[in-house]
């Protein structure tokens, strides 16, 4: 299928085709074709990005973004796929650091089924210690909702989807990735 890039399916798990601002219409027609091409694919999952107005305080819809949650739950329960909402704060473009912040967990939902990315994580962090406190506490947090991970890490600043290597340590992907499925992400 031409219409899917090389990196779209990541050991049979699908990444949604994602918008990068507020919630529009269009947001419906790009996830319902994602749930669409996963079905089709045979792909073991499809994780899309949870919507803007529940990571940031800045964008005031929050009622549209639960009903793209809604909608994206509904369709992927009609079609039987697993559908993950995952961790993707906004960031300016280029450069790839964060534009308002990181996701701010109290606007996200407490009972959808999440991606968790690690990457996206540990931006803004202050150091390694302060990048590992933060997926731990997320962790412990949402534990029951994590369903599958992105694991990669960066500079702290920019996403850079590097290989794990200083951040996530042996021990550390061992703890969060039990009993889940998960990627490296590239």
């Amino acid at each position: 299928m031409k219409l899917i890039k090389p990196n779209q399916i990541e050991d049979g798990h699908l990444h949604a085709w994602c918008l990068y601002k507020p919630t529009s219409f269009m947001h419906f027609v790009y996830l319902a074709f994602s749930v669409f091409v996963c079905k089709v694919t045979r792909s073991k999952s499809l994780t899309t990005h949870l919507p803007l107005e529940l990571q940031h305080h800045t964008y005031p819809r929050v009622k549209t973004g639960i009903r793209l949650i809604k909608f994206g739950n509904f369709l992927a329960a009609l079609i039987q796929i697993k559908l993950y909402w995952e961790n993707a704060p906004l960031l300016n473009y280029g450069v790839w650091d964060l534009k308002h912040g990181p996701t701010e967990w109290d606007l996200v939902p407490l009972i959808i089924p999440l991606c968790l990315d690690t990457g996206h994580l540990m931006l803004g962090s202050d150091s390694i210690k302060d990048a590992q406190d933060k997926i731990l506490s997320v962790f412990k947090d949402r534990q029951e909702q994590i369903k599958h991970l992105h694991l990669h890490e960066n500079d702290l600043i920019h996403d850079t989807h590097l290989s794990p290597n200083n951040i996530l340590i042996k021990e550390l992907i061992q703890e969060i990735t039990k009993n889940r499925t998960y990627i490296f992400e590239k």
